[in-house]
């Protein structure tokens, strides 16, 4: 695993001030409430940054001119520079609990006080802070080292002097950039690393496909802490200003329903714009389907003719290239022109319809559509006795569907024939059943980063790298979440599997656990990308810092219905003594704990997903086997997913609320989720 770590943070005993190091293990990120002014005031500096190579110093080049030779003292000095070549990556700043706190990805920690002297062993020093800078001076026997900190623009500068006792010295400038927005200089950095979000709007309550009209409630996920107000916009007009958590009101929409734009805009302590989310209400996102919908028999002159229409539905972000009729294998017509009916963008379905000779002994006709990035669907009508068809008005449903046995083990090589869909008490012939491979996988995955993670961190990350490696197929995708004492996005969705498994090097254990946001910031990312989607969340802690309601994420997991699986490492060890006083290990979680892992449990039951618990003290098997087999349990399930489709004739715009019910005797179905309203 790549490592880095902020500047000059030195891990040589005689070097580092022993009040400045820490046990990361004890560490914890203040909460809202414990926040002071001081966080404002260190604004500019405050959170995680990358170094930006192109307008940055070799601090071992400049050190060899300063110091060459062999001495006592140019050795240290250069062993001084060599070893921050490999921690002037990346850097992160935080005040927590009263203090300065600078942290690298090894869990390295170093607290400072916010201004004033500090005395350590060997070394002592000072911080210096004015009202646009940070300075640490820390001195030895025979060297000191000068740190100043400000901000130029959109970017963080490092001034980093070190100085011999006979007050030779050098200068290195490091210049780092906000993960997200390095500059066109380092395009492939900033391409790597997302963008920090502030703010998300949670989309208010409703049924699949159900259109939204007049009052209704819009929640948000607030992931800067230094958020106090949020505006709330409809179609680019403010209806009101919130100021106080957890930023939730209500608002009228339309009615009749209509599109709608719901935007917010957050600010900071000092009016400053601290970031905004925006989403369209109401817009229809149909699943890419094609259904015969007519089919005519005409006589004409002494000939007789088969007129078919077929109605196609492209996904919004999809563009219908072309439709292919045919009559028995036998290519009978194809139509290009859609008129603008299918535009990209476009909402709703085109109509398309084609002749062709009407031969009994054909059997039946066929209609392919294609979209231009190649994909295609086809629907098939037999033509013998059917002089005349109705029309229908029907669209097409999907539903994500896993099968166990009565052992709970995954079960394949199921038929549509398996299934009994209603509606409303009306039955629904399924369409089709798709298997795992032929239905892409949206896969989100999860990642508790918190400071407590930090001693079994390598085997976490080694192994959930290797589960993406053998879980995504070519056409999969996947992101990636970190959260502790707050959220971000650690990868967007992407079907790179180098850049997931970078993005989990780049993870940093540290700060307290935020459990309830990292679902609700999880859920969020899903929007409503076509195919299969689970998420995986990795957890060993209970959630201290979350700033949404426990409920908010179990009630927004319920109503998307992906299945979670929870992945939940249990530190938890309390020693009894039974009557004959033999000394035991009694791995019963405190209520806390025990109240936590029942909320998972509840959101993994609703969901159609599981809750793995795995004991981090266990030996035989140890947790690290057993972390491995729930990784492979969850891929067995991803594997024996099927999507099934069916056609309803709810208008659009109606609630859809189907029951799926087993025929088949002695399975049980794990989970049934509508994909993609």
């Amino acid at each position: 695993m790549a490592r880095a770590s902020f500047a000059l943070a030195l891990s040589l005993q005689a070097l580092v001030p022993s009040y400045a190091q820490d046990d990361p293990a004890t560490t914890r990120a203040s909460t809202s409430a414990d926040r002071t002014g001081e966080d404002v005031r260190l604004a500019p500096l405050l959170g995680p940054w990358i170094r930006n190579e192109s307008l940055s110093e070799d601090p071992v080049r400049k050190t060899e001119r300063t110091w060459p030779g062999k001495d006592a003292t140019p050795v240290l000095m250069r062993k001084l520079a060599a070893q921050a070549v490999a921690q002037l990556d990346t850097l992160m700043v935080r005040v927590m609990e009263g203090t300065l706190v600078l942290l690298d990805d090894r869990g390295d920690v170093a607290r400072y006080p916010l201004q004033g002297r500090f005395q350590g062993r060997h070394v002592s020093g000072r911080v210096v802070r004015t009202d646009d800078s940070l300075t640490i001076e820390t001195a030895g026997a025979d060297w000191q080292r000068i740190e100043t900190f400000y901000r130029d623009g959109d970017r963080l500068v490092l001034i980093n002097e070190l100085r011999d006792r006979r007050r030779r010295s050098v200068k290195v400038r490091t210049v780092y950039d906000r993960p997200g927005r390095l500059s066109a200089t380092n395009p492939q950095r900033a391409a790597d690393v997302p963008e920090r979000e502030a703010i998300r709007i949670v989309p208010p309550q409703r049924r699949h496909r159900e259109l939204l009209s007049g009052r209704v409630e819009v929640q948000t996920l607030i992931i800067d802490p230094l958020i106090v107000a949020v505006d709330f916009f409809l179609d680019g007009k403010t209806v009101r200003r919130v100021r106080k958590p957890p930023f939730v009101t209500r608002l009228k929409l339309a009615d009749p329903p209509r599109e709608q734009t719901l935007e917010v805009r957050a600010w900071d302590a000092l009016g400053n714009f601290a970031g905004s989310d925006r989403i369209v209400l109401n817009r229809i996102a149909m699943p890419f389907a094609v259904r015969i919908a007519a089919i005519r028999r005409e006589q004409v002159d002494e000939a007789a003719e088969v007129e078919v229409e077929a109605i196609v539905t492209a996904p919004r972000s999809a563009t219908l290239e072309r439709v292919d009729f045919y009559r028995g294998d036998q290519h009978a017509a194809s139509v290009h022109d859609f008129g603008d009916q299918a535009t990209r963008g476009a909402t709703g379905t085109v109509t398309v319809d084609a002749r062709m000779e009407y031969r009994p002994a054909d059997g039946f006709v066929r209609v392919r559509a294609t979209l231009a990035d190649g994909r295609s669907m086809e629907d098939a009508e037999l033509v013998q006795g059917a002089d005349y068809r109705s029309e229908i008005d029907v669209q097409l449903v999907q539903l994500q569907v896993l099968v166990t046995d009565r052992e709970g083990n995954p079960v394949g090589g199921l038929e549509p024939g398996d299934f009994e869909i209603r509606e409303n008490g009306t039955r629904y012939p399924p369409e089709a059943l798709l298997s795992a491979r032929d239905v892409p996988l949206v896969l989100g995955l999860a990642i508790d980063s918190s400071d407590s993670m930090l001693r079994i961190w390598s085997e976490v990350t080694d192994v959930a790298a290797n589960f993406l490696d053998v879980t995504l197929a070519s056409a999969d995708r996947a992101f990636l979440v970190d959260f502790d004492d707050t959220v971000s996005l650690g990868q967007p969705l992407t079907p790179d599997k180098a850049l997931l498994l970078r993005s989990i090097d780049r993870l940093i254990p540290f700060g307290g656990t935020a459990i309830n946001d990292g679902i609700l910031f999880s859920l969020l990312q899903y929007g409503r990308e076509p195919g299969r989607r689970t998420l995986v969340v990795v957890t060993d802690g209970d959630d201290e810092h979350s700033r949404s309601r426990p409920e908010q994420s179990a009630d927004y997991a319920a109503r998307l219905g992906l299945p979670i699986y929870f992945i939940e490492l249990d530190p938890t060890v309390t020693r009894t003594e039974t009557r004959d006083g033999r000394v035991v290990a009694d791995y019963s979680a405190p209520l806390r704990r025990r109240k936590a892992r029942k909320r998972l449990e509840r959101i993994s039951r609703q969901t159609g997903g599981r809750l793995f618990h795995i004991t981090l003290a266990s030996e035989d098997p140890s947790w690290t086997e057993q972390i491995e087999q729930v990784f492979h349990q969850i891929e067995t399930d991803l594997r024996h997913q099927h999507v099934l489709t069916y056609y309803s004739d709810r208008p659009p715009g109606a609630a859809i609320n189907p029951e799926v019910h087993l025929t088949r005797p002695g399975l049980r179905l794990q989970s049934a989720v509508p994909l993609v309203d």
